[in-house]
């Protein structure tokens, strides 16, 4: 497993940087790598699935699966693609009216095929890096804080 956390002030309510990570149609308007969504449930809960086309570590595009894995209202969102093992799990707390985020993107390749180990090993540790560190800076544009 291969993965990167990062904690950081985002100058926006938490209900505000919730409604994103909760609106999967939203995702390309602060997720750099996110071309489209298609596919979404019109509620986000455990266990929604949903399409994500998207350019990778190769810049390569691609569709697949992801799968809301944890969900916890104004708290906590963790989503995986059902093909890489990718992830983005977020865990939100209120800050004085600003939101504290710690914000982990990986590769969890458990019980996945072996086709997906080679997807797997292209999210190196500066390519995750890189990639929380602009999707932080995605979602404070979003919000209008930057």
């Amino acid at each position: 497993m291969t993965a990167w956390k990062q904690q950081a002030l985002v100058e926006a309510p938490v209900d505000e940087v919730w409604g994103l990570l909760v609106d999967p149609a939203r995702f390309p308007d602060w997720s750099g790598e996110t071309l489209k969504v298609t596919g979404m449930p019109i509620q986000i809960e455990k266990g929604s699935t949903f399409e994500l086309t998207a350019r990778g570590p190769l810049r390569i595009k691609s569709t697949t699966t992801f799968k809301v894995e944890e969900l916890e209202d104004m708290r906590e969102i963790k989503l995986r693609c059902q093909y890489s093992g990718f992830y983005s799990h977020w865990l939100l707390t209120e800050a004085q009216g600003n939101t504290f985020t710690e914000v982990e993107l990986g590769v969890d390749q458990q019980g996945l095929e072996k086709q997906a180990r080679v997807a797997g090993a292209l999210h190196t540790k500066g390519y995750l890096r890189r990639a929380t560190e602009e999707t932080l800076d995605g979602l404070r544009r979003a919000l209008g804080r930057e």
